[in-house]
């Protein structure tokens, strides 16, 4: 494999370069490894995420009796990518993750740029537009994992999405038609999903003191043609066991709602997201109700005891890379280290509609050696509502190149 990646970059930097001089081309290192023309008509990168996980775990004799914990390890991502733009109009990306070894396409697209009044056309398999949380990459979240809510967000799928950004980036709008096709590359049948959301930023100032408010809504439409929906739920740790699995025939449609709040002042942030989906179905003998609702919400605080700052991205509205003042070893620096506590719930109870609810407790404290290096500290108190809880202690090493 290593050599077909070798292969890979080696004819893409070759392509690039045929017809033209040494001079024509700078190469250089920007948190991955950049090819770029003089003229800014082509650029390449290069680059990927290694994350090792490592967790114990501890729970209560009435959640032993009903699930099997262990203590484990796991290579939570292993990915390569190669993106960039092509006649200054055409971007492009290819992910490809190898965690439990499988390869599993990612990101595989197409984005044609500077279209007059739309701004952007995405074809291809990338991100629905749904939640802070969901669109934030995993290299650069607060906590190991996603809060709860994030089993309602669909992460990957085929599909075509218009967005653009207004005054300066302040105003961003996106609006999406995707196929359920989870990761696979392709789906047969009538289910598809419409995505809309909307992200402001009523205040940014990366001058002097560094403040950003972001504020966002986000609506989904599922079609589930009346078919089966499955939902499973374990805490905010991937190795935990799903303690929470609810199954509800004949669905006809699932609306997410969504929003986004986050606010940042200097070393200090804090970040929050409530959805809700109401869940619409056919009259059956199971249950008694033809709509459920089930919803989720978390806050996330996190202070730099080390004077850095949360690194808003304005293109993406999501974090960006962060870069410490000084990186460990340089002229004695320690890198950056942040402090951070979350709670998140989810409540799947409605009428008869029995599935559950988790609240966690997450401490984390994350140790950036430099901007491509991470070492992850999560302890988790999760409480499952009626069945028991667990105390989780997980631990992340992570390298981004």
């Amino acid at each position: 494999m290593r050599n077909i990646i070798s292969i890979m970059v080696f004819l893409a930097i070759a392509n690039m370069t045929i017809g033209q001089s040494n001079n024509d081309f700078d190469v250089y290192w920007n948190n991955s490894l950049v090819v770029e023309s003089k003229t800014g008509n082509f650029k390449i990168k290069f680059g990927g995420r290694i994350q090792t996980d490592l967790m114990f775990i501890d729970q209560s004799n009435s959640l032993d009796n009903l699930f099997d914990a262990k203590n484990g390890v796991e290579l939570r991502r292993a990915r390569i990518f190669t993106s960039g733009t092509l006649y200054k109009n055409l971007k492009f990306k290819f992910q490809v993750d190898f965690a439990g070894g499988n390869a599993v396409i990612k990101d595989a697209y197409l984005q044609y740029t500077m279209i007059p009044y739309l701004g952007n056309i995405k074809i291809g398999n990338f991100k629905e537009p749904e939640g802070f949380a969901m669109l934030t990459s995993s290299k650069n979240l607060t906590m190991m994992e996603r809060p709860l809510g994030n089993v309602f967000d669909n992460d990957r799928n085929i599909g075509v999405m218009l967005n653009n950004q207004l005054m300066d980036k302040r105003l961003s709008w996106y609006a999406g038609y995707f196929f359920p096709t989870d990761n696979t590359g392709k789906y047969l049948g009538n289910k598809y999903n419409v995505a809309l959301r909307l992200a402001g930023l009523p205040i940014y100032n990366t001058e002097s003191k560094y403040k950003v408010l972001h504020l966002g809504f986000g609506y989904v439409y599922q079609n589930n043609d009346d078919e089966e929906l499955n939902y499973s739920v374990r805490p905010e740790a991937h190795l935990a066991p799903k303690y929470l699995k609810i199954s509800l025939p004949t669905v006809n449609n699932i609306q997410d709602m969504n929003t986004e709040f986050l606010f940042i002042y200097n070393s200090f942030s804090i970040e929050s997201e409530y959805t809700r989906a109401l869940i619409t179905r056919d009259n059956d003998s199971i249950f008694s109700e033809t709509s459920y609702n089930a919803f989720s919400y978390n806050v996330t605080l996190s202070w730099f005891a080390t004077g850095e700052h949360k690194n808003y991205v304005k293109s993406k509205t999501t974090f960006g890379t962060l870069k410490p003042k000084k990186n460990l070893g340089d002229d004695g620096g320690f890198g950056a280290l942040e402090f951070a506590l979350r709670y998140s719930q989810i409540n799947m109870d409605d009428s008869d509609l029995n599935g559950g609810v988790i609240s966690d407790l997450t401490a984390g404290i994350n140790w950036y050696l430099n901007p491509s290096t991470m070492v992850m500290f999560n302890y988790i108190y999760s409480d499952i509502k009626n069945l028991g809880n667990a105390n989780i202690f997980q631990m992340r090493f992570q390298i981004v190149f």
